[in-house]
This record gives C-alpha cells, sequence and structure tokens, in this order.
C-alpha cells in the first residue's frame, strides 16, 4: 500500500508544471524564503483545481427535471429509491463490456 501512495504521489509530481514542481521542492526543503508569493497563489489555485476536478469525476450526479444536478442524497426518498431502481435495472440489462467479451473469447467460456 505504501508503494502505490508513493507511485501516485510521483505520478501527480510528473503532471505539476514545472514551476509548481520547483515551489513543492523549495516547501519540502524547508526554504520558505525562496518561495515567492506568485508561486505559492499559483500552486494553492493548481492544487484546488486537481481537488475540484476529482471530487466532480467521484461525486455521485443526477440531472433533475428542470437540468440542474443534484447530489443522490438531496433528492427526495421516493424519488432516490426510484432512481436507484432504475441504475440497478439500467445495469442488469446493459450488454456485455469490452473486458467481458475479450475475457469470453479468451477463456472460451
Amino acid at each position: 500500500m505504501l508503494a502505490g501512495w508513493i507511485g501516485g504521489l510521483l505520478t501527480l509530481y510528473g503532471l505539476m508544471p514545472h514551476e509548481v514542481q520547483q515551489t513543492v521542492l523549495a516547501i519540502l526543503g524547508g526554504r520558505w524564503g525562496d518561495v515567492s508569493l506568485a508561486a505559492a497563489g499559483g500552486f494553492i489555485v493548481w492544487a484546488f483545481t486537481q481537488w475540484r476536478s476529482y471530487r466532480a469525476t467521484v461525486k455521485p450526479q443526477i440531472v433533475t427535471e428542470d437540468g440542474k444536478q443534484a447530489e443522490f442524497r438531496e433528492l427526495p426518498e421516493g424519488t432516490a429509491n426510484a432512481v436507484e431502481q432504475f441504475a440497478q435495472t439500467a445495469i442488469l440489462r446493459r450488454g456485455e463490456t469490452i473486458v467481458e467479451k475479450l475475457l469470453k473469447l479468451k477463456l472460451g467460456r
């Protein structure tokens, strides 16, 4: 698990712009005096946008009839149950995925 975390952090570091990498190295090295206010602000903005992008990706969202996004927990009880049943039915009725087809072909099932 530790190797996974380290690998993830190194990947994240590799995806950072060069200026942000230099800011992170200065902060981790304890050279706070070398970090300009603009670089620190850029790092904060970059980190905030990455966090918002992650949250938007993993947060379950539902679009209501009036076109607004709502979280699953915000829906009324009856609506939430109907949406959950609809989602389960859609998953059961979907066709085979590409991975399932390849596994079936490779394993001869």
